[in-house]
């Protein structure tokens, strides 16, 4: 777990350190992240990246929806699909919640409060995210993402992790 950790620590750093001036994209707007875009993304997690005493290994699928409705201030609608190695969890999430980005660099923090339905438990789940919208053209950008999901039912599911997704800003 500490490898998993310090790689996704130093990969955030490193996209930090790096950060972009955005300002180039969507169509020459004051901030790439202003208020009436629209966003659409999808992102893998698991495959050794996370974290959960359930399993050694797990597989996941999001799915994201978001409108900013204020500059920097996103809100988010989310499915996702986790599979755990045990062979008898899966897992299916549907919940919202909040993105904000730091100014035009493409960090953000993002708060989700999920509802989740698995093998024989329902539950509430919150998570909290960080990372980094790194545009790879004028719409389309890259980001990684360190999450942390807690489980109040079964601590053994709590997860930490992360993912790696696209995302489109319209």
């Amino acid at each position: 777990m500490k490898k998993i950790l310090m790689a996704a620590i130093a990969l955030m750093m490193a996209m930090s350190v790096n950060a972009q001036n955005t300002q180039k994209y969507l169509n020459e707007s004051t901030t790439p992240f202003e208020e009436s875009k629209f966003y659409v993304g999808a992102s893998l997690s698991g495959l050794s990246l996370s974290y959960s005493k359930a399993s050694d290994w797990s597989f996941g699928l999001s799915a994201k929806a978001g409108y900013l409705f204020r500059d920097n201030w996103m809100a988010l609608g989310v499915f996702d699909y986790q599979n755990y190695s045990s062979g008898t969890v899966t897992s299916t999430n549907i919940g919202a919640g909040a993105r904000y980005y730091f100014e035009r660099n493409g960090v953000f923090l993002g708060l989700t409060a999920k509802y989740a339905h698995s093998t024989g438990v329902d539950e509430f789940k919150p998570e909290i995210n960080v990372g980094y919208a790194f545009f790879l053209g004028h719409y389309v950008t890259l980001e990684p993402e360190l999450y942390y999901e807690q489980s109040f039912k079964n601590s053994k599911y709590s997860q930490l992790g992360l993912r790696l997704g696209f995302g489109v800003y319209f």
